[in-house]
């Protein structure tokens, strides 16, 4: 029979509909233990906000700082996924994962969230950190969308923000006991996004949608990398409806860090296009 396993499942955004009124958006954060009957499924299952970066349903916990709307975590910040242009290029090729060790010593201090001014697209988005920075809960595997799982982490720092246009960013940084278990948790990160586009697309066949999510690689660094995935996102991990997510990893000695936020298309269009060609400057500003 097999061992039963604890999963942490990380609650990413959940955005609800535009009320007459003014824009409400719902950002759902934070963390739910489960423990599943066998074990726990593979890395490119769904989940949701119990990440994006990205599907399944969505966990409840409640946020410490409110945000403009729904589900939160009770002392936690938000979520984050994203939009922009239409290059309809395959992911990149799948790398096999990484053993990470599996040591929970001593992990550093994480280092400081970003300053809302330095968040992606800033001078438009005007973002605002949803409250302070959080210190959550880590167990043998946090989920970050439908796509992404860290795994092994010895600490889990989390700050959220949300923009002019009430859509959310977080900030997730994870620490580990040394810096050969951080480089394994992001080679593994790499691997899991190389496969989003076939991972989202699953999501959405069960979801009963077309199966349109496009995601590609749009910077990297020696130890970086940046994606844009679009599509019709489906309640759970993602807020439904279609959008363009946007994910930025980066390991800076024994820390892996993940930036995610999302742009939202509407009817007429989207609200605002992020342009891309900054990403590299992104993930620079992350490896400060």
């Amino acid at each position: 029979m097999p061992s039963r396993k604890a999963l942490i499942v990380r609650t990413t955004l959940a955005l609800s509909a535009v009320t007459a009124a003014g824009a409400a958006v719902a950002l759902s954060t934070g963390a739910e233990a489960a423990t599943p009957a066998a074990a726990p499924a593979p890395a490119t299952a769904s989940a949701h906000p119990t990440p994006g970066t990205t599907a399944g349903t969505t966990p409840t916990t409640t946020p410490a700082t409110q945000a403009p709307a729904p589900g939160a975590t009770p002392t936690d910040p938000a979520p984050a996924t994203t939009r922009h242009g239409t290059g309809d290029r395959p992911s990149p090729a799948a790398k096999p994962r990484t053993a990470e060790p599996t040591g929970h010593a001593a992990a550093p201090k994480p280092p400081a969230p970003l300053p809302a001014k330095s968040l992606p697209d800033s001078e438009a988005a005007r973002w605002k950190p949803m409250g302070p920075a959080n210190t959550r809960p880590v167990g043998p595997e946090t989920r970050l969308n439908e796509c992404a799982t860290v795994r092994g982490a010895a600490s889990w720092q989390q700050q959220g923000y949300v923009s002019a246009f009430k859509t959310p960013a977080i900030e997730d940084s994870f620490t580990f006991a040394t810096e050969a278990a951080a480089t394994g948790a992001y080679q593994n990160l790499v691997t899991d996004l190389a496969g989003c586009q076939d991972t989202s697309r699953e999501v959405q066949r069960k979801a009963g949608l077309t199966a349109d999510a496009r995601v590609e690689r749009t910077a990297a660094t020696a130890d970086g990398d940046a994606y844009r995935r679009q599509w019709t996102g489906v309640a759970g991990m993602s807020a439904p409806g279609a959008q363009t997510n946007h994910v930025y990893l980066v390991r800076r000695g024994a820390t892996v860090t993940v930036l995610q936020f999302t742009e939202m298309r509407t009817a007429s269009g989207p609200q605002h296009s992020y342009d891309i060609r900054d990403d590299r400057a992104t993930l620079a500003i992350l490896a400060r």
